[in-house]
């Protein structure tokens, strides 16, 4: 684990800690908001590092479906 992972997980907690604390929602409210934005921080850098290490190394296939505009032109043609 990275140090800046470490530094935002101990984020998290404090921030936790501090909403818990918080005697009104007042108060709550912008801890709620930055822990959630560090919460979808550390989500993106979990994602980030599992396509890493679980994504094989080629390339990702072509999605062969269809997409709805083109079942929608067979249908109207």
């Amino acid at each position: 684990m990275t140090a800046r992972a470490r530094r935002l997980e101990d984020r998290i907690r404090e921030l936790c800690a501090e909403a818990v604390a918080a005697t009104s929602s007042h108060k709550a409210r912008p801890i709620l908001a930055e822990l959630q934005s560090a919460i979808r921080q550390y989500t993106h850098r979990l994602r980030a590092r599992a396509a890493v290490l679980l994504a094989p190394r080629a390339e990702c296939p072509v999605d062969r479906r269809k997409n709805s505009r083109d079942r929608r032109q067979r249908y109207t043609a």
